[in-house]
């Protein structure tokens, strides 16, 4: 085994998709993988151009962002431990979106011409593809309904817990104005929001950096989206 691959099968059961595949499967897409560092703010993908790289978070996330037509940027879905980033680019289409290192961390990167004929062999590595993608539709219609219908309280609450849940650290260093954008609103608003949950004693936060203390109390103010979304993984 060489060390390259060697390496690679460490982070294995670091990531939800490679997590699942059967050996043979593993050993086949792992050699074709390398381990790498991604600095938060590193663009990965551009919007309206063909992935060339696929990668595979392991306490990483990486966030999408829809243009307003206004000169802002929101937040479609982000992708962690629990998939991959790139997809369309496995798919062979063009994402409308660009795609953002949202916090620092591991990944595993794999050639996108590769995995894309990989996955059209229909083996297990296909149907790990299509049940994520199954599960990322499921993602943005969920969070389509949550950012029309729910307060900031119960949408900051859910998207914290996200992140904690795809980086599995409880320290995130975002500063509220980073965090009024992905979420669509005013920093004024996440100023009051964040300090309701700090009044709880369910974060902590200082200028650029959120702690959570309490995953559970997080729960009990996010809305419903939180559950359904983690129900469908």
């Amino acid at each position: 085994m060489s060390a390259k691959l060697k390496r690679a099968l460490e982070y294995q059961s670091l990531n939800s998709i490679l997590n699942s595949l059967a050996p043979g499967d593993a050993a086949v897409v792992f050699a074709q993988l390398r381990p790498m560092s991604l600095p938060r703010n590193m663009v990965l993908f551009e919007a309206d151009r063909k992935a060339e790289s696929i990668y595979f978070p392991t306490d990483s996330s990486i966030s999408f962002l829809g243009d307003t037509g206004d000169g802002r940027r929101v937040e479609v879905w982000s992708v962690g431990n629990d998939g991959l980033a790139g997809i369309a680019g496995i798919l062979g289409e063009t994402k409308p979106f660009r795609g953002v290192v949202q916090v620092s961390g591991n990944a595993l990167m794999g050639n996108a011409a590769f995995l894309r004929r990989h996955f059209r062999q229909c083996g297990g590595f296909h149907d790990a593809v299509l049940n994520y993608y199954h599960f990322l539709l499921v993602q943005v219609a969920y969070l389509g309904v949550c950012n029309s219908t729910h307060s900031v309280e119960q949408r900051l609450c859910r998207w914290l817990l996200m992140v904690r849940d795809r980086t599995n650290s409880p320290v995130l260093g975002f500063t509220q104005d980073y965090i009024a954008g992905v979420l669509g609103t005013r920093r004024a608003t996440i100023t009051v929001a964040a300090a309701a949950l700090q009044n709880a004693n369910l974060i902590s936060y200082a200028p650029g950096s959120i702690t959570i203390k309490s995953r559970k109390g997080l729960q009990a103010m996010a809305c419903s989206c939180y559950r359904l979304i983690r129900s469908w993984k």
